[in-house]
């Protein structure tokens, strides 16, 4: 599980089978994969507990949803274990369809999940991470804009927030591309797009 994980804020290490008293600073590894349900028709994702899940999943099951995701899971981990990387957490959409539990959307992406390579983060984390150094002040007021929604009963914490982010630069936004393509072509074993090996992809990265 990597550093920028929300269940870290929401759970202790005991709750997920780990023999610690806080929070590593680095990535850890779960003694087994964790599922949550959370909203997604929402402005702002909500984690739910699994009577709330229970009812808005309707005629889906959650034990059938549970396993689903597991399954997803269990192929991505696979995939990334074969080419070189490791799965630390990622989220799937479901739909019921036809009386049958379907994935919606992606799944494997590093948009949809977290994957990392050589000990260094590749996903779109890594620009959340960048943020917080580069420009801490609307990290801040976006934090405190949700805090704010949220005490209010809003959804849309946007209008609570009067920053605006800083542009990213030249060579951040290019690294963060070179890292999309390279990671792509590893993962899937085809040459996508005309991009550097990935292990130096990997190394731009961790100069950021």
């Amino acid at each position: 599980m990597p550093v920028g994980s929300s269940l870290r804020r929401r759970k202790e290490p005991a709750d997920v089978g780990l023999d610690r008293d806080h929070w590593p600073d680095e990535a850890v590894s779960l003694p087994e994969p964790v599922v949550e349900f959370s909203t997604k028709f929402e402005e702002q994702d909500r984690y739910l507990d699994e009577a709330e899940a229970d009812r808005i999943a309707g005629r889906a099951d959650l034990d059938a949803l549970r396993e689903t995701a597991l399954a997803v899971n269990e192929v991505i981990t696979e995939r990334a274990a074969e080419t070189g990387f490791v799965h630390e957490d990622g989220k799937i959409e479901c739909l019921w369809v036809d009386g049958e539990i379907r994935v919606a959307d992606v799944a494997g992406t590093f948009d949809e999940n977290r994957f990392a390579y050589d000990g260094q983060e590749l996903s779109k984390e890594v620009l959340r991470q960048f943020y917080k150094a580069y420009d801490a002040d609307w990290v801040t007021a976006v934090k405190d804009a949700k805090a704010a929604a949220q005490a209010e009963g809003v959804a849309d914490w946007k209008s609570f927030c009067e920053e605006s982010p800083d542009a990213l630069p030249v060579d951040v936004r290019d690294t963060a591309g070179e890292m999309y393509a390279a990671g792509t072509n590893a993962y899937t074993g085809t040459e996508w797009f005309d991009a550097p090996a990935i292990d130096d992809a990997v190394d731009a990265v961790r100069d950021l």
